[in-house]
């Protein structure tokens, strides 16, 4: 973590706009407490609706798990440490987790065989190369984390002890629920947080399938190849993401605070882009890609078995 400067000290967070990041994650715990308690009186519709709202919301709240693991939201180490282990609580997983799989993983060997290398989908239909990624990347998600937390658990580190505190909330919260009611349990909680966690890793697919590939120890920082990576630039879903929207700048500059994403972007990356990359709408992207028509895309053409 970042050492703290004489004019800093006196702040406890690093930047103001990160309210948004404490009220999204706080959000998901009131959310959680309506739905729980209206749980019993709702019919099917009402129950599909809230689990989908509840879906979506996970997945907001694992945006805010990837920005904590590039950029700390509070100056002290206490602070930052109490954070994360909320963060954890709030997202239903291990917050520290996601650093072996994605900042020492994904940033370093970005579809060169990395375990989120989108070419490993090789479905005629697109929307199964969609829908089973996650599957599909889990075992060496797991392989990954556990070999990280393995690692520093012989050296007795911080981060061992701090992924330890995460683990406990995390998977506490999901048992103590599980014990009070079971079935709520899994509307209210488990399956929003496993299509959370599911939804953060496919979003691999709509951001590097089709990208052009980087050059290994060369594309890295200020000379990161910007076709490398797809944009989402609606305001809508980046004002509820913190900017997640901003891919290609995110790459080229991982631990910049989210809020310089826009006018980095339009500064470094629109400028050279190809502007097929700067998508305005996820979802109608989602709909034409996988949906309707749904195509296999020409680059996937006389590749895939």
């Amino acid at each position: 973590m970042a050492t703290i400067t004489e004019e800093e000290n006196g702040r406890l967070m690093k930047n103001i706009a990160d309210l948004r990041t404490l009220g999204i994650c706080s959000a998901k715990w009131l959310i959680l407490i309506i739905v729980w308690n209206l749980h019993p009186y709702l019919g099917l519709c009402g129950k599909l609706l809230a689990g989908l709202i509840q879906c979506v919301w996970s997945f907001f709240v694992m945006t805010m798990v990837h920005n904590a693991m590039h950029c700390d939201v509070f100056q002290h180490p206490w602070a930052e440490n109490v954070w994360r282990v909320f963060l954890s609580a709030t997202a239903g997983v291990p917050a520290e987790a996601y650093r072996p799989t994605h900042n020492l993983n994904h940033h370093v060997y970005t579809q060169h065989g990395d375990h989120l290398d989108t070419k490993q989908m090789k479905y005629k239909w697109h929307l199964l190369n969609l829908l089973l990624f996650f599957p599909t990347v889990f075992p060496s998600i797991q392989k990954l984390e556990n070999a990280f937390i393995a690692k520093e658990a012989r050296k007795c580190s911080k981060t061992f002890f701090l992924f330890c505190a995460q683990v406990l909330v995390a998977h506490g919260m999901s048992g103590l629920m599980l014990c009070l009611d079971w079935r709520r349990a899994l509307c209210c909680w488990v399956i929003p947080y496993i299509f959370g966690a599911d939804a953060i890793v496919t979003m691999n697919m709509l951001q590097h399938d089709g990208t052009e590939d980087i050059v290994l120890g060369e594309h890295k920082g200020p000379k990161m190849n910007v076709n490398s990576a797809r944009n989402f630039t609606g305001p809508i879903l980046n004002w509820i993401t913190c900017n997640n929207g901003y891919h290609a700048i995110h790459h080229m500059y991982s631990n910049m605070h989210w809020t310089k994403y826009p006018e980095m972007h339009a500064k470094l990356i629109a400028p050279f882009n190809d502007p097929k990359l700067d998508e305005p709408d996820i979802l109608l992207f989602l709909w034409r890609t996988y949906f309707w028509p749904g195509t296999l895309p020409e680059y996937r053409n006389g590749k895939d078995s």
